[in-house]
């Protein structure tokens, strides 16, 4: 499918041997023994001599890869790659690099091809007819023009990346993501309160996008399950649409597109965001909040923190590379980098002096801090997005007077029958399980839509001056300790006593 591989190569590439080449390409197949198929392929590549870098991974489901080679053999191995019947008519994006695009090779089996919660085996993924319906790029400009003039049959647009993706660009109309982490797209997109897709009629049109197309292949089967019956994607991703429309005047896509390898972010005309020089500042500055930082994101050198964020020249320097004043008071810190790119391992910046300071319960506290620094993040997601129902609750718990204790229990005692129902379907659940070779998919057995549940339960507790992430999160935890609490008199009340 060689049209479709060339389109991501501008021309001028074409007339050189390019020094090396950022190579990607997914394809769903069934492959019977895919740890065997792997072997093929590491043998293949030694046997031509190839250097090549990045991620191949392969399972009963098919083939996902981003890599980068050495002059042409990267082309030269997706070629050979796409010459299985198997793989036949895959796209593939080949992009002109001036160096290696990853640091080293990872060639292995992988359960699942993309990361998502509750995993993809169960998902019917190599068959066409089980995904999404797919959108040329000119289909998809198309339906986008529909989005943005507001008309009545335009579908519902969705972002499916992360949400520090969308922080980087998207498509003109598209709401940042819920979820921050696409694994959770499973649960997110459809939680009441929440989600894009709850309360939607499931048979308006949804068409929905990603960097190149596998995760919304993933997503769009997930969908399908529960119960969406009118779903597109764009075919080929944002890289795909790129290389029909990034150099037009009428293209739809606002600012860059993260990218997982060395570029960090590249513009609609394929350039590496980097070269753009000031003209990529127009990203919102996570410090300051001004639209000034250019892409890409940077990681906090405080390990404790590690932070991806975007931020502008000027934070930068009065921050010194850190992502708030607290940060540029650690002492578990690496150098700050003068240039945007990927952290090495710590190690490679650690010295004995430093882990003998660190010795004791040092891994553990900074492991405690972590996990507080994502709920106060929840925390302040949850706060933005409270709907009219949570203010109806919230004044009710409030009306009934009495201590913060005392309004916990009645919380508590009120949704009692809803927590009992939520347990017997699980059990319901996993019995489906048991009984059947595919897994089923129930927002409400996950762990984010449960925290997500509490902090809302929390807000109801709390006055209106109290409502901060910091109070959100103690809250939450009040909740769950009584929660336990209650579990523990019931369960001491149903045990008989042994009289010695």
């Amino acid at each position: 499918m060689m049209g479709a591989m060339m389109g991501a190569t501008p021309r001028a590439a074409l007339r050189t041997e390019p020094e090396f080449q950022l190579i990607t390409f997914f394809r769903f197949a069934a492959i019977e023994d895919p740890r065997a198929e792997v072997e093929r392929h590491r043998a293949h590549i030694a046997r031509n001599g190839w250097e090549l870098r990045g991620r191949i991974y392969v399972n009963e489901q098919g083939i996902n890869a981003q890599m980068s080679g050495r002059g042409r053999e990267g082309e030269a191995y997706a070629k050979w790659v796409e010459s299985d019947a198997r793989f036949s008519g895959m796209r593939i994006s080949v992009y002109p690099m001036e160096e290696q695009a990853h640091p080293r090779l990872a060639l292995r089996y992988k359960p699942n091809l993309v990361q998502l919660e509750g995993g993809t085996n169960h998902l019917p993924l190599t068959d066409r007819e089980a995904r999404a319906k797919p959108l040329s790029p000119k289909e998809w400009h198309e339906n986008l023009i529909k989005v943005n003039a507001g008309e009545a049959d335009a579908p519902l647009l969705l972002d499916v990346r992360n949400g520090y993706e969308w922080d980087v660009g998207h498509f003109r109309g598209a709401e940042r993501p819920v979820q921050e982490s696409f694994r959770e797209t499973v649960y997110t997109n459809v939680q009441d309160g929440l989600g894009p897709l709850a309360g939607i009629d499931k048979s308006k049109p949804i068409m929905m996008y990603c960097t190149g197309g596998i995760r919304c292949d993933v997503y769009s089967t997930v969908l399908r399950e529960q119960g969406y019956t009118n779903v597109m994607t764009l075919e080929g991703g944002v890289q795909a649409y790129f290389d029909e429309y990034g150099k037009r005047g009428d293209q739809l896509w606002d600012d860059h597109l993260f990218v997982f390898d060395s570029r960090l972010a590249m513009a609609p005309d394929g350039r590496p965001s980097a070269e753009l020089g000031e003209d990529a500042a127009t990203l919102r500055c996570y410090c300051c909040g001004e639209n000034t930082a250019p892409p890409p994101h940077r990681n906090c050198p405080n390990v404790d923190c590690n932070r991806l964020f975007l931020v502008c020249p000027g934070c930068s320097d009065k921050l010194d590379g850190f992502c708030c004043e607290a940060c540029t008071k650690a002492s578990h810190i690496r150098p700050s980098l003068v240039n945007p790119g990927r952290y090495e391992k710590y190690s490679n910046y650690d010295s004995p002096e430093s882990r003998a300071a660190r010795r004791g319960p040092g891994r553990s506290n900074r492991k405690v801090r972590r996990r507080q620094r994502r709920k106060l993040e929840l925390a302040a997601y949850v706060l933005e997005h409270m709907t009219s129902v949570d203010e109806s609750r919230a004044r009710l718990v409030q009306s009934t007077g009495g201590t913060f204790a005392d309004r916990t229990r009645s919380l508590i005692d009120a949704s009692r029958t809803i927590v009992v129902e939520d347990e017997d379907d699980d059990d319901n659940d996993q019995a489906d399980e048991s009984d059947s070779e595919e897994g089923t998919i129930n927002p409400a057995l996950s762990r984010y839509s449960k925290q997500r549940a509490t902090l809302r339960e929390a807000y109801a507790l709390l006055a209106k001056d109290q409502r901060t992430p910091e109070n959100l999160v103690e809250a939450a935890e009040k909740i769950a300790e009584e929660r336990k609490r209650m579990k523990r008199s019931e369960h001491e009340a149903k045990t008989p006593m042994i009289c010695l």
